[in-house]
């Protein structure tokens, strides 16, 4: 069962959730980040999955969900920095980032930043795929990927981009000038990419075009659903994510 919580880091209170088990040595801690204007709550399906094996968080960054804003542009930099602060101030030394749509961007900037901290990466639908780069082409990508997604989705979503507000248009400026293709190839941690089936922003394309980019990436597609696979499929992709993170698999060391 998931907790709520709230902490100070970087000057900013934030909250967050855990679902977190007896402690131990041998589990991993799982942070995820949420995508442009949600929050942790469309986590909350694969954070039940995920917890009966690790220990799992997902922050509100600041100005999404019930984490306050300042009010000014939150670029990709700056987002990652919170990220980071945040996990220091939770004593979190080594961790899994699982970062879907524009998180993936905010996880890659934290582990390109401090990478003995990030220990794997895992990105879902990752923004932004570089041949469409601009809101003209992206929409209509956006508007095909709802009837691939789950009903129950749509509250979840509405509710936090009502909260958000206009705050929302300046960190969609961030996601289309955050050039995350030129950050893959320097990382060293391996990495899971997945995506829906079905995922019109995150295409099968462009995330082979990642793999490539990072040399030892794994590719996983989701059969039956789209962008918000972590939503509409929680099991499927718990499913992959423990494979991948398991210490047996040793199919993708760091590099």
């Amino acid at each position: 069962m998931t907790s709520k919580h709230w902490i100070e880091a970087c000057g900013q209170r934030l909250f967050y959730r855990s679902a977190v088990g007896q402690p131990s040595q041998d589990r991993v801690s799982v942070v995820l980040v949420h995508g442009l204007g949600v929050s942790s709550r469309y986590f909350l399906p694969i954070m039940e999955h995920l917890a009966t094996s690790f220990d799992v968080y997902a922050p509100d960054l600041p100005g999404h969900g019930h984490s306050p804003g300042k009010g000014q542009m939150q670029s990709i930099e700056a987002l990652a920095q919170v990220l980071l602060g945040w996990l220091k101030v939770m004593q979190l030394e080594r961790v899994v980032l699982v970062g879907q749509s524009l998180g993936c961007q905010v996880a890659v900037e934290a582990a390109s930043y401090e990478p003995d901290r990030i220990e794997r990466l895992v990105l879902i639908g990752p923004t932004m795929d570089p041949a469409k780069r601009s809101l003209h082409a992206q929409l209509p990508r956006f508007m095909a990927d709802i009837p691939f997604e789950r009903l129950a989705l749509i509250p979840v979503v509405a509710r936090d981009y009502l909260r958000m507000g206009w705050r929302a248009v300046p960190e969609l400026q961030a996601m289309f000038a955050y050039r995350i293709e030129d950050k893959l190839p320097l990382l060293n941690q391996p990495l899971l990419l997945v995506r829906g089936e079905f995922d019109p922003v995150a295409p099968r394309r462009w995330l082979d075009e990642a793999a490539r980019l990072h040399s030892t990436a794994q590719v996983e597609t989701i059969s039956g659903w789209g962008h918000a696979v972590q939503f509409s499929a929680p099991g499927r992709v718990a499913e992959i994510m423990r494979a991948f993170l398991t210490p047996q698999n040793t199919e993708f060391q760091a590099r």
